[in-house]
């Protein structure tokens, strides 16, 4: 391709278009038709080809693709031919190519535009530097850059042009007034060619000039009030307009004084639209106060017929002044004064009057004043008072105005003006005081009677005020004590007080019990007039005797007469006796107050002494010296008074020794006896004595042997007794009388008599235990052994599991033995070749091994002796070791424990242990495959008692209460078959009561990382190494560890969720617990459930709320459950809460005797309503209230206007019997019923009154809580017949004609005849679905109630809801009418803080706290403040744990009746400086409350709600409605790798759910939740991104694998319910065949139907498409499922009720019908779509649902309605 310019001429060589080179002899040519006549070819002999132009060629004909040339050129080879002319089988070819040449272009044409005169018309307000046109040059030439320039007319360079462009605009404004036109000349250029054309613009006049008034100001003078000639012109204004070629169309408007636009007939002026002129159209008036000197108007001129412009100018008319005012004073009354006994000419006041006439206008307001009602003076006939006629001055006509004659006058004023108009004035005179006249107290004696100081403690306010007497008002008094005017002036002050009383303070002790101060005081006081100095005036002073009686306080503890004393007593004092006398006296109230005497428990744990109200302490407790020489006793001597005052004295008892033990051998000897040996003396023994050797009741000490031993100890030992060895305490010789061997007995035990030298003597028997030494006298055999190993968690280190066992009787040779593998070594296991120890390595997995040894003895010249060792590894987990059960026996060592041989006999037998596995089977109704005995360990060795702890797997964990508690019932008969003495079952440290705390107590159990090794020759056991450590605490109120989710503390399947300090769970349906408890449960009365056990805790309160129709019935028991043998290891321990005879009645057991309760209600429990029994006790007093007295007698008192309440009928109080302290119990809680026949008669008493009922419950239980915790009723360890919820009484507010059912977020309440929804906080309405409306606080807000009804005076019950930010506010306040009983919440440094008095006569400020939890955090809490007495209960969302705190404080004397108008405020303490002003203090702001109520009854809240049937809202400020924040995070954005998080009213950035910061606060890293071990029942824990997922076990489900279809557990063959289970299980068969015949009918018409349709999957993998779960089912199974849930109805937790007849068949029937049904309906049409399966209801025969599908809770084992298990799911196949 080549480019030639324009023109070519043609055949120049100067226009050679191209050349070649050619190759070898050819030539070219153009050929074809293409553009060849326009070019030719020369060839040359230099191999060069040139093309030329044989025309000139232009540009101008050729256009667009036609500027190319395409030249066909071909070469010939012209040389070949001639060297081959004849050859006729060659050929010569030619080769043509197309040539393309491009025409390029030439600037050879100048450039023009298409006109040569353009003319444009613009408006003269055409927009500054906006294009106006785009003027475009051509050119013939192709690449020629026009330029372009405006060169002529452009005035002012008005316009600009484009230079490259063309677009032409303006620079400056146009104006049409000054430019018409403009012609400019326009040039074009190329750079070498230019052209020119012309443009006229035109400028098109706009209305752009307002008209203009030729002054800026008019002024013109007109009289006012000219009511003549009306309208009157009084001006005409003139005008021009600059648009002087547009019409004058103008229009006149007036605005102004005067003027009413929107009534124009009002208006004073009015203008001529036309013409401008300008009338009065009424009389104007110049006078104030409605008039004016002067009116300015602004008059308006608008062109364009009044569209257009507007113009404007200023009006001022002037009004002339007439006289038609008269002066006025501007007061209706003034006020002068005078100081009395002045002289004459005072002045009194200045009196001026206004006349609104104009001053300037001659006399018009020219004013003369005078007195036209003066006062005469009496005594000189003369005027009191003259005034000025000019200046208006009033002064005194006369001197020495008496002020005590008359303290003021009444003169009247006139004012008159140049024209004879008049007004008067009224002047009130007041004659000021002067101090002229003495003062006088108006009493001449006062008496007070005050109380004598507390101490130095002086009282802060006054005891006394006083008044005075003085007729002047000028009086600056001041009073004082004289000095020495009588006894006790020292001891007072005066104090002057604003209002000018006096008060008289306290101001040294005072001492009722002060011989000289009983009597009182009589001293003076002291006033004057003319405040502190004035003193010594004494006519301005006066006197007065004050007189002082003192009462007596209880301001003294009572003092001992000897504050130390000392008893000494012989350890064998009979009880009752009297010891010592300790008397002390109350120097108050005369010596004559009552003193009552106690001694302090703590210097006393076990309570050996007692004292009575003489003081006289006598011993209620035998003494032991040897268990204490001394006791140190606290004697508290305390006052009836209030305050209640005590003092302390001690007494020492010493205890005198007698001998009374028997003495005994030092230590545990074990001497060896070598075998094989002949006689000889082998050990020598000490003894030693409990008892005091300094009286003689020690050594020396005699030894002999037991007549009583055996012949053969007889026949084979010696003991010969020394008196006189070891420094006279006396030693024994023990000698051999013959030769043993090991291999026929290992052991001799000897008994032993010792005796010591006491008075009388006493004796005692010891064993000594004689081990015979082994001598390797016996060849081995080959041998067999059997290893189990327990690895917990699979995690075991590396751990020895035995020696290698080879048959020899010799058992102490292991010197010369060699161990060594028979084959080659297992990787999981090492051996010790010199031992024969076997140590398994780290986390060898669960198996059985078969591990073979070899043996080989150097003594007996025996080698490669066969040994096999079986060790089997199981794995324990965490949860078998959380479930497990325990025993302690006595008498049995470990190794005896699991032995298999028999010594004696030489026989392998079944081990202790083995068999009690195979008892624990049968009772546990399971395999003995399903126990693991994983801990077995030697507690004491002499005597040897061993500790058993197991787990029960039978698809779950059996609990811990029903492995111990069935253990518990068949103890007996496991004692007698197995030969063992349990002595605990439910090892529990805290148990005997004072053994490892003196108080509370909780047992921990703990896994260590080493094992225990048990290693008994042809068995050995490796489990688990536990330790239980007793910790001095109450667990319930142990909050010093942080809350923490892991491990997740909500109950069935409850979310937990951390927060900034604490967590929370949000809970499934139906599960309202804290915790996500289920809080209630239905007893049919034959039923019971059992629930792990109450907790040690020194001071303890259980409440318990109850529904029932019987007259008797165990509500809760718990203590032992099978009648016991006394010994030392007996635990009597119980508590009985039981309905009997229609009433309540507590029976609480410590060990040392039964304290009886009853509560005398007025009516009988059986009456279908709701009750409440509160429960506390110590260490001393059991307390029993119901109800809460919210129904006791209030009455008052005879002379006394202070109410009293009657306790009798709601509360019992007791002392518990000694000597114990605390409730101590480990067997099941049983709720509801027994779980076993009663023998307490046996073991407790012959009383009926003081030993349980044992009848079974009949109605509902809930809410049952035990210091501060919830017990979760949804999974009992062990149940029969009972259920979640209360079903009958939650259906009857589904039937109740009020209320249509309770929902989810209501809670059926009530009784049975009148049942209401109690609405969960935050919900309201009759069936509780309409949500509260909460408000929002702002600064300085409060509200102010005024309440309807009259609150219980002993019982309160506050609820709200509440969130904030800040960190201190008041939330609510009660008060009774003189604020001095009151209770406060509100929040304090973040923390909730209850503040109350309830005291009438002694006021003192008592706090609640809840300390260990953050409320201030922004999220919604709900707080509960509940009182009865003075006991006060403090909850926080739901109260349980640390979020609930109590006083335990009852008494009946605590009421408080709140006033009801002035006693409630929410939101802050509001004071008030005057009636408008007030100030709110503890000022609750930024925050909001919501869903307040009181005793239960909703308070309205503004501004949304100002009055409920309750309560109205008197007053309240600065509230608004809702609680919604804006979005927080809207333009947030975070810093990498955070997110931004939506919180109320603020954001935070931080890592995203799932994930954890790491520590160098850079990243957030993925959270494994595995490693709280999330998932339950064996279930493996995966960890994903986020989240996790559990692998759940055969037969569990659920997020954690907590679900399970409740366990089947019958204490007896059921043969009727065995056969109905078969019969509904061949029902379900049939039916099922049925179910899958109409199913498969039903698809195949599907099918048919839907053969033009997509293929959908029906079944879908979980794991494939996210589940399937947004996939469309044909078939939806879900209704077929018996729920694993509970069933919630009417915001109850309960699994349908027990169907009746047969359910099973009922249920079944049902269902098949209905499927057949609707498949038969959907076969009537050509319908595709498949039947709304989702109405097909859920049916529920069971109690818990089974293990398909859905979430609910983990299994309880129960005693099933219906004996119906397995799996409740339909399973009906899928296409």
């Amino acid at each position: 391709m080549r480019f030639i310019p324009e023109p070519v001429s043609a055949a120049s060589a100067s226009n050679r278009v191209f050349s070649s080179q050619k190759k070898g002899n050819k030539k070219t040519d153009l050929r074809g038709r293409g553009e060849g006549p326009l070019f030719s070819v020369r060839n040359s002999s230099s191999r060069q080809t040139a093309i030329f132009g044989r025309v000139p060629l232009s540009r101008i004909w050729k256009q667009g693709w036609w500027w190319w040339f395409w030249l066909p050129v071909m070469a010939a080879n012209v040389l070949l031919p001639i060297l081959f002319p004849l050859s006729d089988e060659l050929e010569f070819p030619n080769v043509t190519k197309f040539l393309r040449i491009g025409l390029a272009d030439k600037n050879d044409h100048a450039p023009f535009f298409e006109q040569s005169l353009y003319e444009v018309e613009l408006d003269e307000d055409e927009a500054v530097n906006q294009a106006l046109l785009t003027l475009t040059a051509k050119d013939l030439d192709e690449a020629s850059r026009m330029h372009y320039e405006i060169v002529d007319g452009n005035e002012e360079g008005t316009f600009a042009i484009g230079n490259v462009t063309g677009e032409m605009y303006l620079t400056r404004p146009l104006d049409y007034e000054r430019t018409k036109k403009y012609d400019l000349r326009l040039v074009v250029s190329d750079g070498r060619y230019e052209n020119d054309a012309s443009i006229i613009v035109h400028v098109r006049d706009i209305n752009d000039n307002p008209p203009l008034f030729d002054r800026h100001l008019y002024e013109t003078r007109i009289s006012e009030e000219d009511d003549q000639d009306l309208p009157k012109r009084i001006l005409t204004v003139t005008v021009t307009d600059g648009d002087y070629d547009r019409p004058q169309d103008l229009v006149f408007s007036l605005s102004g004084q005067g003027i009413d636009v929107e009534h124009p007939e009002n208006s004073h002026f009015q203008i001529v639209s036309s013409t401008g002129e300008i009338f009065a159209r009424k009389p104007l008036d110049r006078d104030h106060p409605v008039g004016r000197p002067s009116w300015g108007l602004t008059v308006f001129a608008q062109d364009e017929g009044g569209t257009g412009l507007v113009g404007y100018s200023e009006i001022i008319v002037h009004l002339k002044d007439i006289n038609d005012n008269a002066p006025v004073f501007l007061q209706e009354l003034y006020y002068g004064n005078i100081t009395e006994n002045g002289e004459y000419g005072q002045e009194v006041i200045a009196m001026k009057a206004e006349d609104y006439d104009d001053p300037d206008e001659g006399t018009n307001a020219q004013l003369t004043y005078s007195l036209e009602k003066n006062v005469v003076d009496e005594t000189m006939a003369k005027p009191i008072f003259s005034i000025d006629a000019e200046t208006g001055v009033v002064r005194t006509a006369v001197c020495c105005l008496d002020r005590e004659k008359a303290k003021d006058y009444l003169i009247q004023v006139v004012a008159m003006d140049g024209g004879g108009l008049k007004g008067t004035g009224t002047v009130s005179i007041a004659i000021l005081d002067v101090n002229d006249r003495p003062p006088r107290f108006t009493k001449e004696e006062w008496v007070i009677e005050t109380d004598e100081t507390d101490g130095s403690n002086l009282p802060d306010e006054p005891i006394l005020t006083v008044t005075v007497q003085d007729e002047d008002d000028t009086n600056v008094f001041s009073y004082r004590v004289i000095d020495s005017s009588g006894f006790g002036a020292d001891k007072f002050a005066m104090v002057t007080n604003d209002d000018g009383t006096g008060s008289l303070v306290v101001v040294k002790p005072l001492d009722y019990e002060d011989y000289r101060q009983v009597n009182g005081f009589r001293f003076q006081i002291e006033v004057s007039d003319e405040g502190e100095g004035g003193f010594s005036d004494m006519y301005h002073a006066a006197r007065s005797w004050v007189k002082v009686k003192l009462k007596d306080i209880n301001d003294n503890p009572p003092h001992f007469i000897e504050k130390v004393a000392e008893a000494r007593v012989f350890e064998n004092t009979p009880v009752g006796r009297s010891l010592v006398n300790i008397t002390a006296f109350d120097p108050d109230m005369g010596g004559k107050g009552k003193i009552s005497y106690r001694i302090d428990r703590a210097s006393d744990r076990n309570r050996h002494f007692a004292i009575d109200d003489s003081g006289s302490v006598t011993l209620q407790r035998p003494l032991d010296r040897e268990t204490s020489p001394y006791h140190l006793i606290k004697i508290l001597a305390v006052d009836d008074g209030i305050p209640v005052r005590s003092a302390t004295a001690m007494l020492t008892v010493i205890v005198i020794d007698i001998n009374d033990n028997a003495p005994k051998i030092l230590e545990d000897y074990r001497p060896v006896l070598p075998e094989n040996q002949p006689p000889r003396k082998f050990a020598e023994i000490l003894a030693t004595d409990a008892d005091d050797p300094l009286r003689n009741n020690g050594p020396p000490f005699h030894f002999r042997v037991s007549p009583l031993a055996d012949d053969d100890i007889k026949a084979s030992f010696r003991v010969d007794s020394f008196p006189d060895r070891a420094n006279g305490e006396g030693t024994a010789v023990i000698s051999s009388l013959r030769k043993f061997d090991r291999e026929v007995q290992k052991e001799y035990h000897i008994p032993i008599i010792v005796k010591d030298s006491g008075s009388p003597p006493m004796i005692g028997t010891s064993t000594l235990t004689v081990i015979i030494g082994d001598d390797n006298d016996n060849a081995m055999e080959s041998g067999m052994k059997e290893i189990l190993f327990y690895s917990y968690k699979g995690r075991a280190h590396d751990t020895q599991i035995g020696r290698v066992y080879i048959h020899d009787p010799d058992d102490w040779d292991l010197d010369d033995k060699k161990f060594t593998w028979a084959m080659s070594n297992h990787p999981n296991f090492q051996l010790n070749e010199d031992s024969g120890m076997i140590t398994m390595k780290y986390a060898t997995s669960e198996n059985l091994y078969r591990l073979q040894f070899e043996v080989h003895d150097s003594k007996h010249f025996q080698s490669k002796i066969q040994a096999k060792v079986n060790v089997k590894v199981r794995h324990v987990s965490e949860s078998a070791v959380k479930s497990s059960g325990s025993v302690r026996v006595e008498n049995i060592s470990d190794e005896e424990f699991i032995r298999q041989w028999d010594y004696r006999t030489n026989k392998p037998v079944k081990s202790i242990a083995d068999r009690f596995k195979e008892k624990l089977a049968n009772i546990y109704d399971v395999s003995g495959h399903s126990i693991d005995l994983f801990s077995i360990q030697l507690r004491q060795r002499s005597p040897p008692i061993t500790d058993i702890f197991f787990s029960v797997y039978n698809s779950w964990y059996m609990k811990p209460d029903k492995l111990n508690g069935l253990i518990m019932m068949y103890r007996n008969e496991i004692e007698d078959e197995l030969g063992l003495h349990i002595i605990m079952v439910g090892i529990d440290e805290c148990l005997y009561e004072n053994a490892h705390c003196f108080g509370s107590c909780t047992s921990n159990l703990e896994v260590l990382k080493t094992h225990y090794l048990i290693d008994s020759n042809r068995t050995s056991y490796v489990g688990l190494h536990t330790k239980l450590t007793p910790e001095c605490m109450c667990t319930a109120r142990n909050f010093f560890q942080k809350e923490s989710c892991r491990p997740n503390p909500c109950l069935n399947n409850g979310k937990c969720v951390e927060e900034e300090d604490s967590i929370r769970c949000v809970c499934p349906v139906g599960y309202d617990g804290p915790k996500c408890q289920i809080l209630t449960r239905t007893f049919p009365g034959n039923g019971f459930a059992w629930f792990p056990p109450l907790q040690a805790c020194e001071r303890s309160h259980l409440s318990v709320e109850f529904m029932t129709t019987s007259l008797e019935g165990t509500i809760l028991y718990n203590g032992p459950i099978t009648f016991q043998n006394f010994n030392k290891h007996t635990v009597t321990d119980f508590i009985a809460l039981e309905i009997v005879d229609g009433r309540l009645r507590l029976l609480i057991n410590f060990g040392s005797g039964t304290l009886r309760l009853p509560v005398n209600s007025s009516g009988e429990l059986n009456d279908g309503r709701w009750h409440k029994a509160d429960v506390f006790w110590d260490k001393e007093t059991a307390i029993l209230a119901m109800d809460q007295c919210s129904e006791a007698n209030i009455y008052e008192s005879k002379g006394s206007t202070e109410s009293n309440i009657d306790l009798s009928t709601c509360h019992a109080q007791g002392t518990l019997p000694p000597f114990n302290e605390y409730l101590n119990v480990n067997s099941p809680l049983q709720v509801g019923g027994l779980a076993h026949e009663t023998f307490f008669a046996t073991m407790y008493s012959d009383n009926e009154e003081l030993v349980p009922l044992g009848k079974p419950f009949q109605g509902c239980i809930r809410n049952l809580m035990m210091n501060s915790h919830f017990y979760d009723f949804s999974h009992p360890s062990l149940q029969k017949n009972s259920a979640t919820g209360c079903p009958h009484f939650e259906t009857l507010c589904n039937s109740n004609s009020t209320v249509m059912g309770c929902g989810t977020n209501g809670i059926c309440s009530g009784s049975a005849s009148e049942p209401h929804c109690l609405c969960k906080p935050g919900w309201t309405g009759p069936s509780c679905n309409e949500p509260t409306i909460p408000a929002h606080f702002e600064p300085q807000s409060f509200v102010k109630y005024t309440l309807s009804f009259k609150p219980n005076p002993f019982h309160t019950n506050v609820q709200l809801r509440f969130r904030t930010w800040e960190t201190d506010g008041e939330l609510f306040r009660i008060s009774d009418k003189l604020s001095r009983k009151y209770g406060i919440l509100r929040i304090k440094e973040g923390y909730l803080q209850f503040q109350y008095n309830f005291q009438e006569l002694h006021p003192e400020d008592q706090e609640l706290y809840l300390s260990k939890v953050v409320v201030n955090n922004g999220e919604w809490h709900l707080v509960k403040v509940e009182r009865f007495g003075m006991n006060v209960v403090l909850s926080l969302d739901g109260g349980e744990g640390r979020r609930y705190n109590e006083t335990s404080i009852f008494s009946s004397n605590f009421l408080m009746d709140i006033d009801e108008e002035e006693g409630i405020y929410v939101g802050g303490r509001v004071s008030y400086s005057n009636a408008n002003t007030f100030t709110v203090h503890d000022d609750y702001k930024f925050a909001c409350i919501d869903d307040i109520r009181i005793e239960g009854k909703t308070l309205p809240l503004p501004p949304e709600s100002t009055s409920t049937q309750w309560a109205q809202v008197s007053v309240f400020h600065n509230l608004a409605s809702q609680c919604n924040s804006p979005t927080q995070c809207l333009n947030i954005t975070c810093i990498a790798p955070f997110t931004c998080k939506e919180l109320w009213m603020r954001h935070e950035c931080g890592c995203p759910e799932g994930s954890l910061l790491s520590r160098d606060h850079r990243v957030c890293l993925d959270e494994d939740e595995c490693l709280s071990s999330p998932c339950r029942n064996g279930g493996t824990c995966h960890n994903q991104q986020p989240s996790y997922t559990c692998h759940c076990p055969v037969g569990f489900v659920g997020n954690n694998c907590e679900l399970l279809q409740e366990e089947n557990n019958l204490f007896q063959p059921n043969i009727p319910l065995l056969a109905a289970i078969i019969v509904g299980v061949l029902v379900i068969l049939a039916l099922g065949a049925t179910c899958l015949l109409c199913l498969s009918r039903r698809r195949q018409r599907i099918l048919k139907n839907n053969t033009d349709q997509t293929k959908h999957e029906t079944s879908v993998h979980y794991d494939d498409k996210g589940g399937g779960e947004g996939e469309v089912t044909i078939l939806d199974l879900t209704a077929l499922n018996v729920p694993a849930v509970p069933v919630v109805t009417n915001g109850g937790n309960f699994i349908a009720k027990e169907a009746q007849d047969s359910p099973m068949k009922s249920v079944i029937t049902d269902v098949d019908v209905l499927l057949c049904r609707r498949d038969a309906a959907g076969s009537g049409g050509n319908s595709k779509e498949p039947p709304d399966w989702h109405v097909i209801p859920n049916y529920a025969a069971v109690e818990e649902g089974g293990r398909g599908g859905g979430r609910g809770p983990p299994p309880e084992e129960s005693v099933s309605f219906l004996g119906y298990g397995g799996s409740s799911r339909l399973a009906l196949p899928q296409s």
